[in-house]
């Protein structure tokens, strides 16, 4: 009973004494500003004193006064791509006080880390970023983002990683200029060769490079398909002899040559090609994506129309497109498909009507013939 009267009391008296402390009567460190404590003659290691700027303790550990630690500071690491210098300290990792602290980007890619007060920290990357990755060309794919043989364009490259260094690269192509767009985005201007195929496309930046392999391609040559004498089907007045295409009697427009042997693919590229007959027949030559329907003119989607009065037309589906030109017999006539679907009519190499109409579907041979003896030879498709 004695023993526990004893320990309360001591505790009563403790706490007596804790509630009488005088303010005046705490330990109190030195208190001086930044200046006066870089200012102070000969410290001896371990002494402390209070920095009334930055409100932190410092230790002076011999050579210099360094704060001690109250767990709001910043440590900035080290890894392989960062190289780190700073007079504050020399361990990794660094450390700065936040008091605030600011990360400052200097012009020459390097960054500042500061408070005011404790030395800077600079941080300089090895590299800058990751290496690139190239996911996607606008010059691969289909027949209209190939390139044309020493044709000079813009490529859009997709990807990620891209900055300031990037430089593209395409084996066997010249690349005139280069412009990073984003981060995700690179125009690169570029004249192909004459060697055609895929190509890869590097894209080279202070990280690395990135490749897309076969991103870049140039089109092959079209091949030129001559109509054998099985390949076009006749109605029954009409012959394909000797690669000359008749009506051997009667008129009207009723008789037609056509052919599902050669096509212009859909999306693809390629043209029609005949030399005209007499110039004193009517008859239209030209592209249909259905000539099995029936032997008028008014179901070809491109049709030239060599008139008797040795004038040339345009027909789209029985719908005139007008008067342009005239003939003989021997001009070279062609229908050009574009891979962008694009239609041109040309006589001799001169294109003297643009369809305002984009093709669509696979195209082949068709022809609807009124007169007799008003033939065309030279019947070929390329693609």
């Amino acid at each position: 009973m004695k023993r526990t009267i004893c320990l309360f009391s001591l505790v009563l008296y403790l706490s007596q004494i804790t509630a009488q402390v005088d303010a005046d009567a705490l330990f109190v460190l030195p208190s001086v500003s930044s200046v006066e404590m870089t200012t102070v003659t000969t410290p001896k290691e371990g002494s402390l004193v209070y920095n009334q700027d930055d409100k932190m303790m410092y230790e002076y550990d011999g050579s210099s006064w360094v704060p001690i630690n109250r767990g709001d500071e910043t440590k900035v690491v080290a890894d392989d791509n960062i190289v780190i210098t700073g007079s504050g300290t020399t361990a990794d990792p660094y450390r700065i006080r936040s008091v605030p602290a600011t990360l400052t980007e200097n012009a020459d890619g390097t960054y500042t880390f500061s408070n005011g007060v404790d030395p800077d920290v600079t941080i300089t990357f090895a590299y800058i970023g990751n290496v690139p990755i190239v996911s996607q060309s606008s010059a691969t794919g289909g027949c209209s983002n190939k390139f044309e043989p020493n044709e000079t364009r813009d490529v859009i490259i997709q990807g990620d990683y891209f900055d300031g260094s990037a430089s593209v690269t395409i084996v066997g192509q010249t690349v005139n200029s280069v412009t990073v767009n984003s981060i995700n985005q690179i125009t690169a201007n570029v004249t192909s060769g004459a060697t055609t195929g895929d190509f890869d496309i590097q894209v080279t930046t202070n990280a690395g490079t990135g490749t897309l392999t076969n991103g870049f391609s140039v089109k092959t040559a079209l091949v030129t398909n001559v109509f054998a004498a099985g390949d076009i089907t006749l109605s029954n007045q009409m012959s394909y002899t000797g690669g000359v295409l008749d009506r051997v009697v009667s008129a009207g427009w009723n008789q037609q040559g056509y052919s599902t042997v050669h096509s212009i693919p859909a999306g693809g590229e390629g043209h029609l090609n005949f030399v005209s007959g007499p110039s004193n027949r009517y008859r239209m030559i030209g592209l249909n994506s259905d000539p099995a329907t029936n032997a008028s003119y008014n179901t070809i989607d491109y049709a030239i129309y060599l008139v008797a009065n040795s004038r040339v037309y345009v027909y789209e589906n029985g719908a005139y497109r007008g008067n342009f030109t005239t003939y003989v017999a021997g001009d070279n006539f062609e229908i050009y498909v574009a891979c962008s679907g694009l239609v041109t009519y040309a006589k001799n190499g001169t294109v003297f009507y643009t369809s305002s109409i984009s093709a669509s579907g696979d195209l082949y041979l068709d022809s609807s013939f009124y007169s007799n003896n008003g033939n065309v030879s030279g019947l070929s498709i390329s693609n």
